[in-house]
């Protein structure tokens, strides 16, 4: 009687674990390659960067990740040169060069900009996007530094680097809830061929999505 009490209570207790264990979001994973065209991929402006994004299609809450991201300012460079980042997540702007710096921001959506000031070497300052939209970032004091912001009101996203010799990069974007998405990417210069794949992600399966970007000229 004894044992059929524990291995009753054993059973209980593995199905009770079983239950327990979460079910994994979806993963949604592949390549971005660039087609009849050749991206520069060194120096600190290079072409290399490429951002890849989900668009949700109903609506959810995000909340921002806690602690700060940075961008530094060096070498009259902004760094890094591409920039994702979720709504309402602070950005510290750094100046790590001898010389004074200016941040201000063109919004390419709106055409609006936003001047967030100027500081000296060492110097640092805090500035929160509440607004989404791609937006590039300048120096007044330097007008050939930029860089490229994306702001995004959810976390799926990622910026890949495209390789040299391949023309090509993966990318891998984990913890998507389950629902219906669309696929779509960022570069600066390229476009993606296409419109927008929509996918649909389910909890604990992987989705598989190979991107093209190409000159405007041959992306539709």
């Amino acid at each position: 009687m004894h044992t059929c009490n524990s291995n009753f209570f054993l059973s209980l207790l593995f199905m009770t674990l079983l239950t327990a264990v979460p079910v994994r979001a979806g993963v949604v994973s592949g390549t971005v390659s660039v087609q009849k065209a050749k991206i520069l991929t060194s120096g600190p402006k290079s072409q290399k960067d490429v951002i890849v994004f989900l668009e949700p299609q109903t609506a959810g809450m995000y909340p921002p990740p806690a602690g700060h991201v940075e961008m530094d300012q060096k070498g009259l460079v902004f760094m890094p040169h591409v920039m994702a980042v979720q709504k309402g997540t602070p950005v510290d702007f750094l100046n790590s060069d001898n010389d004074r710096h200016n941040v201000f921001f063109l919004f390419e959506n709106t055409g609006a900009t936003l001047d967030i000031g100027t500081w000296g070497p060492g110097e640092t300052v805090t500035h929160t996007f509440e607004e989404t939209g791609p937006l590039v970032a300048l120096c007044q004091l330097h007008l050939e530094m930029a860089a490229h912001i994306l702001v995004f009101d959810h976390p799926f996203y990622q910026v890949a680097e495209l390789n040299a010799q391949t023309q090509s990069t993966g990318f891998k974007i984990t913890d998507v809830p389950a629902g219906r998405y669309l696929v779509n990417v960022w570069h600066k210069k390229l476009k993606k061929k296409g419109k927008p794949e929509e996918i649909v992600v389910e909890k604990g399966k992987d989705v598989q999505v190979d991107i093209i970007i190409t000159k405007s000229k041959y992306a539709k």
